[in-house]
């Protein structure tokens, strides 16, 4: 509707796009967006191209349709509070870290980064500081190697065939080395990052899976390496991992048309 105001045309055209996917619960092609809005499908697939560059869209490879991606989370909270199950989540997590105080983290995979979504912190002074958001690489964190482990073969082949950064001296950074890491991952049912990311840091994550049996998140308990005790470590990783079922549990019943999200 035009109020007598100026606008700018693309920046409408944009948001009609992005607008779609509000009031649809599917993912949408390009040909329904251009049919849905008018606009030319030459046009909706470059809206759409930098709506995804931007992480404000994510294309399903099964499909080729797109949906709602994380970028949303960085303009506002709207898009995580849309997340009922990611709330849920907190209970379980807050148990966890009452039981050992050290850091929480649950987070989710987006193109080539994991991205975190929420945490409960350690009351420790000596905590890890990550901000809710922020992006790290997947293949030397224990939270990205959870979802690596569990996603789809050809989306974690293509992610890890990419050149690789070495965050500190024992980041693994060989497709060799991860698909080695990856197989030990999915014997375990966990991951260990042993100052693989940032050095003084030890951490052990565990998949959230949909109904599907896909992860679709992480979980994960950070522990400085100087608060580090191996005699801890059995307990620490059993209640990580009935953490992790506990929350995928209640995500299969809450949200189970939950896919994986990848690109």
């Amino acid at each position: 509707m035009d109020d007598g105001r100026l606008h700018i045309k693309s920046t409408l055209k944009t948001l009609l796009v992005l607008e779609q996917f509000l009031t649809s619960n599917t993912e949408l092609g390009i040909h329904e967006l251009s049919a849905r809005t008018g606009i030319p499908p030459s046009t909706v697939q470059r809206i759409v191209n930098t709506l995804e560059l931007k992480d404000y869209l994510v294309q399903n490879p099964r499909t080729n349709k797109y949906r709602l991606g994380f970028g949303l989370y960085r303009v506002g909270k709207a898009m995580l509070e849309s997340f009922h199950w990611v709330e849920e989540a907190k209970y379980y997590m807050e148990k966890l870290v009452k039981k050992y105080n050290e850091t929480v983290n649950l987070a989710y995979l987006q193109g080539q980064s994991i991205i975190y979504i929420t945490k409960i912190d350690s009351s420790h002074i000596l905590r890890p500081h990550f901000d809710v958001g922020t992006r790290f690489p997947p293949h030397c964190t224990s939270l990205g190697k959870a979802l690596l482990a569990y996603m789809q073969p050809e989306v974690a082949e293509r992610i890890i065939s990419k050149r690789l950064p070495a965050c500190t001296r024992k980041t693994k950074t060989s497709i060799k080395e991860i698909k080695a890491e990856l197989e030990k991952v999915r014997q375990n049912g966990y991951a260990i990052d042993d100052e693989e990311f940032q050095e003084g840091l030890f951490c052990i994550g565990a998949p959230i899976q949909n109904a599907q049996g896909e992860s679709v998140a992480a979980i994960s308990m950070t522990i400085p390496k100087a608060r580090l005790r191996n005699e801890n470590l059995p307990a620490m990783v059993d209640d990580l991992l009935q953490t992790a079922t506990d929350i995928s549990n209640r995500l299969k019943r809450t949200s189970p048309q939950l896919v994986q999200s990848s690109q």
